[in-house]
């Protein structure tokens, strides 16, 4: 790999690395239920740099929680993970499929691929070493090892990328956090899971392109689709979801093997702005309700599509989607302070406050608090990925200058009856004309109803 992409991977690890050590200081157990039901948000795009940034953020966020998803899932059978544990080239793996019904239907419906492809980089070897895979989505077993993993030495950071036979990116790249396990002197077992992009079908070859700081990898493999041919449900839905007059049309379902695939579209007519629906979970009328995994769009802007585990295998004629309400807020919403003063002159909440103003180096760093604003009465669920501040980062002094906002990010605190965020930005040192004021892109808000969307 060139000094230069060393540097541009350099950077990027970095930043994970220390957006995922703040929030493991923040993670709580209803912070993890909940992340596990927004995933990782690749959900708003966006190309410009601080948008990228936010979503390196919640990537890390959703690495965090892939182990809770494994303890939530049905936990397999013992005698399941007896027999995976002793198939050559799973056996390593058992302590990560074995909490994976997941992996149990595959296993029962000869879903599971085996690989066996490898590639060298000095002593260090990565190996691809079996796929679950149908129309929509991949999940692939990979191995890392070499002295520098046995000897603790190796790069804790990983990038991902998937393309197709002619190098085109079909799945989003993730940026991976190495296990604990690096630190106890062993090889690296692990998983990785990529949903394709929307209009992208499975490409019989795949490339799985591998980055870490002084190491690349690239594993052309190929994927048998004979498996899963014309395994996919298509049920065209068009009914709506209303709460206090605002309405999300759902569209349409798709089922896969491995997931359910659920668009939505926002009203055009609304007069709120919706930004997401809440507790949304797939029912079919078994126990288990599936959750949301993971998301893709922007609702605020139009539409979305939620991810949620496959009913596929489950022999059910019945599908419903539940939700208990929108998180929604006024448009066009601006907050205006003073940082001279430390004084909040108008926001689109009362809990919304400037909280903090201090002078760090050359900059000043500005703290927005919303403590108390998920009284247990009016918010009975937590938000934690509000898009606080506006799509450019920018604001604005009162003699109408526009300045960029530096490091703008969302933090969240969470805990018996203390749920909260708090936006933080910097600013350059300098004279500003006061007050100053950005647009805000959401800020939390909530409408409650039992919503029942009878699927099939």
């Amino acid at each position: 790999m060139s000094e230069k992409q060393d540097k541009k991977w350099e950077n990027a690890f970095e930043l994970n690395k220390q957006l995922h050590d703040q929030r493991m200081m923040m993670v709580s157990d209803f912070e993890l239920d909940h992340a596990i039901r927004k995933g990782l948000s690749q959900g708003k795009k966006t190309d410009r740099d601080v948008r990228k940034r936010r979503s390196i953020f919640v990537a890390a966020a959703a690495m965090m929680s892939v182990f809770m998803i494994f303890v939530a899932s049905i936990r397999v059978s013992p005698a399941f993970a007896s027999t995976v544990r002793d198939m050559p080239g799973l056996n390593k793996f058992v302590d990560l499929i074995r909490y994976d019904s997941l992996f149990a239907k595959a296993w029962e419906h000869d879903f599971l691929q085996e690989v066996g492809i490898s590639d060298r980089s000095e002593d260090t070897v990565f190996t691809v070493g079996s796929i679950l895979a149908d129309e929509d989505r991949i999940l692939i077993l990979y191995s890392l090892k070499g002295p520098e993993v046995r000897e603790g030495k190796a790069n804790d950071y990983m990038a991902f990328e998937l393309t197709n036979g002619k190098g085109e990116k079909i799945s989003e790249q993730r940026l991976s956090v190495l296990p604990k396990e690096i630190e106890e002197a062993v090889d690296t077992y692990e998983k990785l899971d990529f949903r394709l992009l929307d209009g992208q079908t499975m490409p019989e070859r795949l490339i799985l392109k591998v980055n870490m700081i002084g190491h690349h990898y690239e594993i052309p493999f190929t994927v048998d689709k004979e498996r899963f041919a014309g395994m996919r449900e298509v049920i065209p839905v068009d009914k709506q979801m209303e709460v206090d007059g605002q309405k999300v049309n759902i569209d349409q379902v798709t089922i896969t093997p491995l997931q359910a695939k659920v668009h939505v579209t926002a009203d055009p007519n609304n007069t709120m702005q919706i930004n997401d629906l809440v507790d949304l979970r797939l029912n079919d009328n078994t126990d288990y309700k599936r959750r949301m995994e993971t998301v893709q769009g922007d609702l605020s802007t139009g539409e979305r599509t939620y991810y949620f585990e496959s009913p596929y295998f489950s022999q059910t004629d019945s599908l419903t989607l539940e939700a208990k309400g929108f998180f929604l807020n006024k448009r066009d919403q601006v907050f205006t302070f003073n940082i001279e003063t430390v004084e909040t002159i108008h926001t689109p909440n009362p809990h919304i406050v400037l909280d903090k103003v201090e002078e760090t180096g050359d900059g000043i760093q500005v703290s927005i608090s919303t403590e108390g604003i998920y009284d247990q009465t009016e918010y009975p669920y937590f938000n934690p990925y509000v898009q606080f501040f506006n799509e450019d980062n920018t604001f604005t002094d009162a003699a109408g200058k526009e300045y960029p906002m530096n490091d703008a990010k969302l933090l969240m605190w969470t805990g018996p009856g203390t749920e909260s965020h708090e936006m933080t930005f910097s600013i350059p040192k300098r004279e500003y004309k006061q007050p100053l004021s950005f647009k805000v892109k959401e800020y939390p808000g909530f409408a409650k109803a039992d919503i029942n969307i009878k699927i099939k």
